[in-house]
């Protein structure tokens, strides 16, 4: 038998039943949950105002919340060593260590949920075991091929549960999304909103539907979750950063701060919001306050991320030096993270070369990265990194591609605007570029280049 590993709180969240991850580019999104969801949505245009919103029970700031995730993983690790051979206890652990990941980007507690979960299923009789907790884990580090085979695992279980059936189809539409496979995502998302609808769904609907264009569609329905009553802190603020997403996506940078704002405040001192809160300022002509910010969180987090959003800002402000510090850095965590996931950090790598690493770098992780998972991210971070190499031909290829399979949005217009552009083809360069400012009026200001978190 398996266990549904659907989680309540944000610190224990995985993307199944209730919350998908907030930063991967590539989460994957349904596509809808049917007629009297959409009846409640309608078209109307978008009227929430974050200032109304208030968080619900849980802890109320990051320190608390990491202080609860500590205990969590004591306590589970107390309940394994009463009885080291109970699968249950393991994936217990596991999902404990999942969840301070989350908080901390730790990789060392992501390896040991790993190994934690591939002894439990070892020793386990096929199909019994923590099949979806695995499946789930796979997924985090982008291994599609070992979530499958969970999954097939999962299809031997004697009498799964609606509630576990529901996160099987939702994980195996995030697969498909990751492959490119946008209606075969939102078939399987479809399938589980239907078993067993939950907020999870809902917010897989609003990204994939921005992901294929319809942004106000997108907005509705996000807006519809935010107004949810009594969310934990940290679940509201995530989906204010999401909110906060859509609006830089439209090219509204104003709203953008709004929600950056608002998430700070339900959720004080997320390193993420703080992130979002120094890119305000970058995009505010206020460089040195975004900077400062910027380095305030690098030092509190040592996320390399957030070193490359400050290497990145240094490069942009001519100071070579300071940047190049960061940039090595931000380089030495990657690497480290790489060492034990590497596909779960490539795509961040890739990002990290393209800004302030190597052109030559940053293509070859593309290719492999776009090989493995050919959603339109990747492919479009291809053609970047094919551009740089003097390759248009190859980046306008990728860009093909990513437009056959439905994804939208202004970056990946832009990205042919200057594919085009190298190629000779004025006509169709500027073509794309009004695409891209349709979609997103401030497309092709030089201050989209500040937006690291959040970027379409």
């Amino acid at each position: 038998m398996t266990r549904a590993v659907a989680l309540a709180r944000l610190s224990e969240r995985a993307p199944v039943r209730h919350w998908p991850l907030l930063l991967l580019a590539a989460v994957a999104l349904t596509i809808g949950v049917g007629a009297a969801f959409d009846r409640a949505v309608s078209d109307a245009p978008p009227r929430l105002d974050p200032v109304v919103l208030r968080p619900g029970y849980g802890p109320r700031n990051f320190a608390e919340a990491r202080v609860q995730a500590d205990v969590t993983v004591d306590a589970a690790r107390r309940s394994l060593a009463s009885a080291p051979r109970e699968w249950l206890r393991s994936e217990g652990l596991a999902r404990a260590l999942i969840a301070r990941w989350r908080l901390s980007g730790d990789y060392a507690d992501l390896a040991e949920a790993d190994h934690l979960l591939d002894a439990a299923l070892a020793a386990t009789p096929d199909p019994a075991g923590p099949v979806l907790s695995r499946a789930v884990l796979s997924g985090l580090v982008h291994r599609l091929d070992e979530q499958q085979r969970a999954l097939a695992r999962f299809d031997r279980s004697v009498a799964p549960d609606s509630a576990e059936i529901a996160d099987a189809a939702t994980l195996r539409g995030d697969i498909a999304f990751q492959r490119g496979e946008l209606g075969r995502a939102a078939v399987y998302f479809v399938k589980a909103e239907r078993i067993a609808a939950s907020p999870g769904g809902g917010l897989r609907s609003a990204m994939l539907r921005a992901e294929q264009g319809d942004r106000r569609r997108a907005v509705a329905e996000l807006e519809t979750l935010l107004a949810m009553p009594r969310q934990q802190p940290a679940v509201l603020a995530a989906l204010m950063l999401q909110r906060a997403n859509l609006a830089y996506w439209h090219g509204d940078w104003v709203g953008a701060g709004r929600w950056v704002g608002a998430a700070q405040r339900a959720f004080p001192d997320w390193w993420l919001a703080d992130a979002y809160a120094a890119q305000q300022f970058a995009l505010a002509g206020r460089e040195i306050d975004a900077i400062r910010a910027y380095r305030i969180v690098a030092e509190r987090t040592r996320r390399p991320e957030v070193m490359d959003a400050l290497a990145h800002l240094l490069r942009l402000q001519g100071r070579a030096a300071d940047s190049r510090a960061w940039a090595a850095q931000a380089a030495a965590r990657w690497s480290a993270q790489a060492a034990l996931f590497p596909e779960a950090v490539a795509h961040h790598r890739v990002e990290h070369e393209l800004a302030v690493g190597s052109a030559a770098a940053a293509l070859a992780l593309a290719r492999a990265d776009a090989a493995d998972r050919p959603q339109a991210p990747n492919l479009v971070l291809l053609a970047r990194a094919l551009l740089s190499a003097g390759r248009a031909r190859e980046a306008r290829a990728a860009l093909d591609r990513a437009d056959a399979q439905g994804w939208v949005s202004a970056a990946q217009a832009m990205a042919r605007a200057e594919v085009e552009a190298a190629l000779g083809n004025t006509a169709a360069s500027r073509a794309a570029r009004a695409k891209a400012e349709a979609i997103n009026p401030r497309a092709a200001d030089p201050r989209t280049r500040l937006i690291w978190f959040g970027h379409d």
